[in-house]
């Protein structure tokens, strides 16, 4: 393995809690709670203030707790921000294929993981307008994680449609174009629906944007 690669292998493995001097390991239950309590804070002040513009001392604020408790998790902002994305990048991985599990079919298993990818977005709205905004404030080889990582996640959509494609379905798509432009409505889920002048469902909203690139090429959704 070369180099570069090891150092992305190593970005994308949790490091283990740096325990204060004295103090015994913690409990892994409130490993993941502190953890989270700190990427929330994050989150919150990276989105008010940027991420140039945000200190540890606002997030550990914002956290409840104090600057050093935080450096016993994360080593500097650069960290937090990557985890951050990192964790909306895990639960595309995680939640994208356990909703194509769920669809009967290459048709039925392409559109239910589009419907898991929306919902992802949808749990991780301030993360996704953060990752946006900010993603290009990581070191090189932390971004270059997150898009190794990203391209996996649109990898298993683009593998969906090529599933329909086998069973010669939606033959007449091209699956890189398709996908790139179903990666970018997805998004615009929490980026742009304040544009709309009725509220709309997440599901219709997926379903619409399914209609709009496929046309009758996928059938109607099952109830």
């Amino acid at each position: 393995m070369a180099a570069a690669d090891r150092r992305r292998a190593s970005l994308m493995t949790k490091k283990p809690v740096r325990p204060a001097r004295g103090r015994p390991p913690q409990p892994p239950a409130m490993v993941r709670e502190r953890r989270h309590q700190i990427l929330t804070a994050a989150i919150d002040v990276f989105g008010s203030h940027g991420f140039h513009g945000a200190t540890m001392q606002a997030i550990a604020t914002k956290a409840g707790m104090s600057v050093g408790l935080i450096y016993q998790y994360f080593e500097d902002k650069d960290e937090l921000l990557f985890e951050v994305i990192n964790d909306i990048l895990d639960a595309y991985l995680r939640e994208i294929p356990k909703g194509q599990d769920n669809g009967d079919g290459p048709l039925e298993r392409f559109r239910a993981g589009i419907h898991a990818f929306c919902k992802v977005v949808d749990d991780h709205r301030a993360a996704t307008l953060l990752g946006y905004r900010e993603s290009r404030s990581l070191s090189r080889a932390r971004l270059k994680a997150v898009m190794d990582k990203e391209m996996r996640a649109t990898e298993l959509i683009m593998q969906s449609i090529v599933d329909c494609q086998r069973a010669r379905l939606l033959q007449d798509i091209d699956a890189e174009q398709l996908t790139y432009h179903l990666v970018i409505y997805v998004h615009s889920w929490v980026l742009n629906t304040w544009r709309f002048e009725a509220p709309v469902s997440r599901e219709d909203y997926v379903e619409k944007g399914l209609a709009l690139l496929l046309g009758d090429r996928l059938p109607p959704r099952r109830s």
